[in-house]
């Protein structure tokens, strides 16, 4: 990882990037709208589709997205998405800008941006330290330079908001007319209200005023809800990675009661963007769970017929094995050792839907953690390592997956992969990749179809390195 300072540049890799524009989390702090602002080669949007916010989330190529909030760790971060090879020809310049509508970002504490891969690698990091009056400010800029793209941290701020800023970039922001004198009343003359970033901000590129009173602000997202949790707190000194849009930081555990579980690296992931039929599956808050010893618990969700797995982490203290059955079921969700004390597994509810009830047995304290299937962990191009259960999501094209792992016990290691048209296909495996009996060691290669597809390492307490190379597009 390489931290910046105002004015300096790093290469970032050709390839799907997430960006998120964080703040300390505080009582009372301005609340901070992300945007992603795409320019051509002369320093100015072609239009209002070059400013993707979360008000207009996505722009129409769809390599720049704005993907929602996340909190956790004492951070509170908005997420942008740039997948950097569908980047348009004509698009030479991608700025991440913040504006401030409640306050200045001299009230902002611990403001900066935060690049990533998606495979929850950090690439670049830039604090801003020395901002004050403003109310609006670009943090960093992408842009191409002999074919490649880098990353420079610029810290510009604007007094004037984000119509200061807007004018700089080609966007020309009529004054707002003076207060007129009472009238006598007449007919109101309806005007067709404009649609885009533009009509938010009051201003159109062909320089009239879209209504007749200040600029309005942009509208601030709602936070994510986290009712009820608190995230484990991270190390002295280390740069969090940031939680992903819509789910709360794994881990998370009631207030009033201090987590005793260590957050591995491989739970600190950013999630997975919701494949194509994402909307078909089953969403929910996250839900936590924990005791000691024997114990059931409800799961009261109201899960539709048919439903796709949902995703089930556990975490233990003192006692790696741990076993949770679904009440009425034969088979096990979880009937292993946990080798990091944390794994993760997907739990396939009962066909009929509705409620369930979970017989968890282990020797000390547990917590249970139920997310929906989104939350899946994000693969992509590189290695990523971990150990034992863990679920992921591949949203890109085929590729080939070399999957090395080991474990001195000689135990099993399975690696399956979920894919279908409907959420009902993914409550079997629709292949299985690898399958180890008896395996002190692992390696092989596999090759995975198009995405939106899951893998899951459904048997193992081996320490695992997977490594995701995508195949050359005809």
């Amino acid at each position: 990882m390489t931290h910046l300072t105002k004015g300096a540049n790093v290469p970032v890799p050709t390839a799907p990037l997430r960006i998120a524009v964080g703040r300390q989390q505080a009582p009372g702090v301005p609340a901070v709208e992300a945007s992603a602002v795409l320019l051509d080669a002369t320093g100015a949007v072609r239009g209002d589709a070059d400013i993707v916010f979360h008000g207009q989330p996505a722009h129409p190529s769809g390599a720049a997205r704005h993907v929602g909030t996340g909190e956790g760790a004492g951070q509170l971060a908005e997420w942008l998405e740039l997948d950097l090879p569908r980047i348009e020809p004509a698009v030479q310049r991608i700025l991440i800008a913040g504006s401030c509508d409640d306050g200045v970002f001299g009230q902002v504490p611990g403001l900066y941006a935060q690049v990533t891969s998606t495979d929850g690698t950090i690439l670049t990091h830039y604090d801003i330290t020395d901002a004050s009056s403003e109310t609006a400010f670009v943090l960093g800029e992408f842009y191409r330079r002999n074919g490649a793209w880098k990353f420079r941290a610029v810290g510009q701020g604007y007094d004037s908001g984000l119509a200061g800023l807007a004018t700089d970039f080609g966007v020309v922001v009529a004054e707002a007319p003076p207060v007129a004198a009472p009238q006598p009343a007449t007919p109101a003359v309806v005007t067709p209200p404009m649609e885009g970033p533009a009509a938010l901000l009051g201003v159109s590129k062909s320089g009239a005023a879209t209504g007749g009173g200040p600029v309005p602000p942009m509208p601030m997202p709602m936070p994510v809800p986290v009712s009820a949790t608190a995230p484990a707190p991270a190390p002295a000194g280390a740069i969090p990675l940031l939680p992903g849009p819509g789910v709360p930081v794994p881990g998370a555990v009631p207030v009033q009661q201090p987590s005793p579980f260590a957050v591995p690296p491989a739970a600190l992931a950013t999630p997975a963007a919701t494949p194509s039929w994402g909307a078909g599956l089953f969403h929910f808050e996250p839900l936590v769970f924990s005791g000691k010893g024997e114990k059931t618990v409800t799961v009261d969700l109201p899960f539709p017929q048919d439903s796709a797995p949902v995703i089930l982490e556990a975490r233990v203290t003192q006692y790696h094995f741990l076993s949770v059955q679904i009440v009425g079921r034969s088979t096990d969700v979880f009937c292993t050792d946990l080798p990091d004390y944390y794994g993760r597994a997907l739990l396939t509810p009962p066909r009929k839907g509705g409620p369930l009830k979970l017989k968890v047995r282990q020797s000390g304290t547990w917590q249970l953690t139920l997310l929906p299937l989104t939350a899946a962990r994000p693969i992509g191009p590189g290695t990523i390592e971990g150990s034992g259960r863990e679920v992921f999501v591949h949203t890109g094209t085929a590729a080939d997956l070399k999957v090395r792992a080991k474990d001195p016990h000689s135990g099993w290691f399975q690696l399956n992969q979920y894919q279908g048209d409907t959420p009902d296909d993914l409550r079997r495996p629709a292949e299985q990749l690898v399958h180890a009996w008896n395996g002190r060691r692992v390696k092989e290669n596999v090759r995975i179809p198009d995405g939106p597809l899951f893998l899951a390492i459904d048997k193992g307490r081996h320490h695992w390195e997977l490594t995701l190379d995508p195949l050359p597009l005809a």
